[in-house]
C-alpha cells in the first residue's frame, strides 16, 4: 500500500476526528460557563429582589407585607414569606432559573428549583 505525504493510510481523517471531539469539548465547557454566569445573575437578581422588598416594607407605614409583595412583582420574583419581628420587617423572595440552567438541568433529566434571597430591613440602631 502506497501512503501519500502526511502518514500512514490507516491516519487518514484522524485530524477531524480529534477536531471535531475538541470542538464539542469547547462548546459544552461554553455551555456549562453561560449557565453558571446566568445561575449567578439570578442569585443576584432575587437578594436585589429581596433587599428592596424589605426596605419598601420597613419604610411603609402600614401593611408592610402588602407592600413587600408589591415591590418582589415589581422586581419579577415572588414573595414567599414575609414576617415581622419588632421593627424588622424579614423577607424571603424567590425568581425563576434562568432558562438556559433550566436546559441544563433537563439534559440530565432534573429541574431546577427556584433562586430564593432573603433579606430583613428595619430602622437604624440607636
Amino acid at each position: 500500500m502506497t501512503t501519500g505525504p502526511g502518514g500512514s493510510g490507516e491516519d487518514r481523517g484522524a485530524a477531524t476526528v480529534w477536531s471535531l471531539a475538541l470542538l464539542s469539548v469547547i462548546l459544552l465547557g461554553a455551555l456549562l460557563v453561560s449557565a453558571v454566569a446566568q445561575q449567578a445573575i439570578a442569585r443576584q437578581r432575587a437578594a436585589t429582589a429581596a433587599d428592596l422588598a424589605a426596605l419598601a416594607a420597613a419604610q411603609s407605614g402600614s401593611s408592610q407585607c402588602a407592600e413587600a409583595d408589591r415591590m418582589a412583582s415589581a422586581n419579577d420574583a415572588s414573595l414567599l414569606a414575609c414576617g415581622i419581628d419588632g421593627d424588622d420587617v424579614i423577607v424571603q423572595v424567590s425568581v425563576p432559573a434562568p432558562p438556559l440552567v433550566r436546559r441544563v438541568f433537563a439534559l440530565v433529566g432534573q429541574t431546577p428549583g427556584d433562586v430564593i434571597g432573603a433579606a430583613r430591613a428595619g430602622p437604624p440602631p440607636p
